[in-house]
């Protein structure tokens, strides 16, 4: 089997935990935050090499950020196809508080010139030229200047090779790229209210139960299967093999950040590189995830 992520908008991530809440507008004192190089389609492959199961990231590099970039994730053991490009890694910050309020500051990422966007195309058609089962995983924001269309282009160069394709975006760009029908997006509680316009407000099984509606009707119309995850409220998985929901494991969770690729990752390896059902897939990978956010 051949798992490729696709990370066109990589990051330096800047993680802090913090002792008291966090205060708007005023001088916050944090210990020594936690640096990794990341990007969704990253983190998936991270996770993914963590449960025993291998991929090959393909994004992009960006100056003597990107050189140090790969330089990482290979010392890390993962598999990596960086094309490189002029510009800065752009830097996210999350800043968790002693109350549990997650407060993040995204980066926009360099621009990418058409040309290079063609070059990682051409890279991915060479990849999926092969007689294995394939995933492609394609996740996260784009860079500046590039809009959503890539995200139907590389979802229609997916299905064309026969990989399994998975969408991990959103607003226009997972619009855009849901008209090459992805077999499974992964929306989060809010992407999935956007997407559906459902209201997702409630909690509990209460929410659940309206989120794997909305899911269920999405596929009916879309043929897309949905697997969202609801935060502390658990997660819904809506698609061929029917609906399923689960709740949270509780745990003492140290960050959110990566939580929505971990949960990604455990799931796909389950259902489909183990061949498992939908819903031991969902309850493995919240128990995953709560075991991997308690250990960062």
């Amino acid at each position: 089997m051949k798992i490729i992520t696709v990370t066109l908008n990589p990051c330096i991530d800047v993680s802090y935990n913090m002792n008291s809440p966090f205060k708007a507008g005023e001088l916050n004192r944090v210990e020594m935050g936690e640096l990794r190089y990341s990007g969704k389609g990253i983190n998936v492959s991270r996770r993914l090499k963590t449960l025993g199961t291998e991929s090959l990231i393909l994004t992009f590099s960006f100056g003597d950020d990107g050189d140090r970039m790969e330089e990482e994730l290979r010392r890390e053991g993962l598999s990596v196809w960086a094309v490189k490009c002029e510009g800065k890694l752009r830097r996210n910050v999350a800043i968790l508080d002693s109350e549990g309020a997650a407060t993040e500051i995204n980066e926009k990422g360099s621009p990418v010139s058409e040309e290079k966007i063609k070059e990682l195309v051409g890279v991915l058609k060479s990849e999926l030229n092969c007689p294995d089962k394939k995933i492609l995983i394609i996740s996260g924001s784009l860079p500046t200047g590039v809009d959503g269309t890539v995200y139907k282009k590389l979802c229609t160069i997916g299905r064309n090779s026969g990989a399994l394709v998975v969408l991990d975006c959103d607003g226009e760009a997972l619009k855009t790229g849901l008209k090459a029908t992805p077999d499974l997006i992964k929306p989060n509680r809010r992407e999935l209210e956007e997407l559906t316009g459902v209201d997702l407000s409630g909690s509990g099984e209460d929410v659940r139960i309206d989120a794997v509606k909305a899911c269920l009707e999405f596929f009916r119309n879309e043929e897309t299967a949905v697997l969202c995850t609801l935060d502390v409220d658990g997660a819904v998985y809506a698609g061929p093999d029917g609906s399923f929901m689960c709740d949270a494991v509780k745990g003492n969770i140290k960050s959110f950040k990566g939580a929505g690729d971990s949960f990604l990752a455990s799931f796909i390896r389950e259902i489909i590189v183990k061949d498992g059902d939908c819903e031991m897939a969902l309850i493995k990978a919240a128990a995953e995830t709560t075991a991997y956010l308690s250990e960062k």
